[in-house]
C-alpha cells in the first residue's frame, strides 16, 4: 500500500492545487481482501481510520456497508474528502481534528493507520494510544509502517508518469534518527517542477513496534509483509529484507485481560 504516504506529504500543504485529483479508487480495491479478512468486522460495524488523507479507504469501507470515521489534521484533504464521498453516496464522518486525541471510548470495531509513524516518537506513542482506548474488547487495529531493514540497505529514486506528470522520488534512510527522509518533485505537463514537503516517518524496528502495542494493552501483535505487487497478503510470508512496508495487526483483549495502556 504504498500509494497511502502520498499523504505525509500532501499533509503539509496549505492546499493540494494540482494534485487534489492525484490518485484513484483502484489501489484501495487490490488491499480491501487484506484489509476485510484482518479486520474481521461483523456487519455494519464501526471503523476509525486516522490519517484518513482524501477518505479513499474511508470511502470504499463504508460502501461495503461499514459505519466510518476518517479523521486527519490536514484540512485541504479533508475537504477533498467530504467531496469524494458526496460523488460517490458514501455516508462518512469526516473530521478534521488532531488524530492523537478522540474523545471515543470502546466505541470502534476495528482502526486503521495506514501511515503509522509521521510523528514524534511521543506523539506516534500517543496515536496508539488513543486507537487502543477508543476501540471496543476484541476490536483489532491495522497500521502500516516503513520497514527500517529493507530502506536502510541503499539510498533508492524512482520515476514514474502518474496523472501525465514526472513523479521523482528520492528515498535516503537516516540513521540517527531512524526515520526514512522522502522527497518528492514533480514535473508538470509544461515543465513546471514542483517540490513537495520532505517527509521524515519513523521506520521502526519489529521489536519496537511490538513494544509499542504491548505499552497500550494491545496484544496478539502479528506482522505481514508485501508481495511483489506492494500488496499486504495474509499468506505471503514475511521477508524483512524485499517488503518496504510493514503492516501489522494488534487486538484489544477482551475484558479482564487488557494491558496497563487502555
Amino acid at each position: 500500500m504504498e500509494h497511502v504516504w502520498w499523504r505525509t506529504h500532501l499533509r503539509k500543504l496549505p492546499e493540494l492545487g494540482f494534485l487534489e485529483k492525484f490518485g484513484n479508487f483502484e489501489a484501495v480495491d487490490e488491499a480491501m481482501p487484506f484489509l476485510i479478512e484482518t479486520l474481521a468486522l461483523p456487519p455494519g460495524g464501526r471503523v476509525l481510520e486516522l490519517g484518513c488523507g482524501r477518505g479513499t479507504i474511508s470511502i470504499r469501507l463504508a460502501q461495503w456497508g461499514y459505519r466510518v470515521t476518517g479523521i486527519d489534521e490536514s484540512e485541504p484533504m479533508i475537504a477533498v474528502a467530504n467531496s469524494a464521498a458526496r460523488q460517490r453516496g458514501a455516508e462518512v464522518d469526516f473530521r478534521c481534528a488532531d488524530p492523537r486525541q478522540i474523545a471515543e471510548r470502546s466505541e470502534f470495531d476495528a482502526a486503521l493507520i495506514p501511515d503509522f509513524g509521521t510523528l514524534s516518537d511521543a506523539d506516534n506513542a500517543m496515536m496508539i494510544r488513543t486507537v487502543a482506548a477508543a476501540l471496543r474488547p476484541g476490536g483489532k487495529l491495522v497500521f502500516g509502517s516503513c520497514n527500517p531493514y529493507y530502506w536502510s540497505r541503499s539510498h533508492r529514486t524512482e520515476h514514474r508518469v502518474v496523472n501525465r506528470m514526472d513523479v521523482i522520488r528520492s528515498h535516503q534512510f537516516d540513521f540517527p534518527s531512524g526515520r526514512l527522509v522522502t522527497s518528492v518533485r514533480c514535473i508538470l505537463q509544461d515543465g513546471t517542477r514542483k517540490d513537495l514537503p520532505v517527509a521524515r516517518p519513523r521506520a521502526y524496528t519489529l521489536p519496537e513496534l511490538q513494544a509499542l502495542t504491548q505499552a497500550t494493552g494491545l496484544a496478539d501483535f502479528r506482522i505481514f509483509g508485501e508481495d511483489e505487487h506492494g500488496l499486504p497478503r495474509l499468506d505471503r510470508p514475511l521477508d524483512s529484507l524485499q517488503t518496504p512496508y510493514f503492516h501489522a495487526v494488534a487486538l484489544r483483549p477482551v475484558t479482564g485481560e487488557s494491558g496497563e495502556g487502555i
